[in-house]
């Protein structure tokens, strides 16, 4: 992804649900995410969680990078140059159209308290969670593990865990996350 290229996600999920010829009501009872919430990230007003992304790529039988993906499949490497800075809440996928792609790192922009994920979340495959600035809490099961910049933290994603910004400047971080492959 170069600077200045924007992906839009929601645009991607309308586009691949047309050509699926799926409803949105469809979707929300395959993908478990409310047909309202689709309809929002669909239309740009809000931003996905990776649970979500998760959700909807199993709804759809696609991997979750095909949401960032600019259709050039098939690359032995990406690079990512950094763009425009993010407002508080962002995500930005950081690699798309690896060949044969499993992980999935992102760039996150938290503002003060901003929680990444609002409620416990798991999926399959690992998580690795590094500080850039700030500092974040992140929460894995019952354990408390903050991160300062420059600490990092890497778990199996199955266990139920969420991120959540404590700086009151707000707080970069860097996600990767691995799920097999779907299907």
């Amino acid at each position: 992804m170069e600077p200045g290229h924007n992906i839009d996600v929601g645009e991607r999920i309308k586009a691949l649900r047309e050509d699926k010829r799926i409803s949105l009501r469809l979707l929300a009872k395959r993908s478990g995410v409310s047909a309202n919430a689709l309809s929002l990230i669909e239309r740009g007003k809000t931003s996905p969680t990776v649970t979500t992304l998760l959700a909807v790529a199993r709804a759809f039988s696609v991997p979750v990078h095909d949401f960032f993906s600019n259709g050039n499949k098939g690359k032995n490497f990406v690079v990512h140059r950094k763009g425009d800075s993010l407002q508080a809440g962002a995500i930005e996928a950081m690699a798309t159209d690896l060949k044969e792609q499993n992980l999935n790192p992102l760039f996150l922009r938290l503002g003060p308290s901003d929680t990444f994920r609002k409620d416990l979340v798991f999926h399959p495959g690992d998580e690795f969670v590094y500080c850039l600035s700030g500092e974040v809490e992140c929460e894995i099961d019952s354990d408390r593990v903050r991160l300062s910049p420059g600490d990092a933290v890497t778990f199996k994603a199955e266990i139920p865990h969420r991120i959540q910004g404590v700086s009151r400047s707000g707080s970069d971080i860097l996600v990767v996350f691995e799920v097999g492959r779907l299907g």
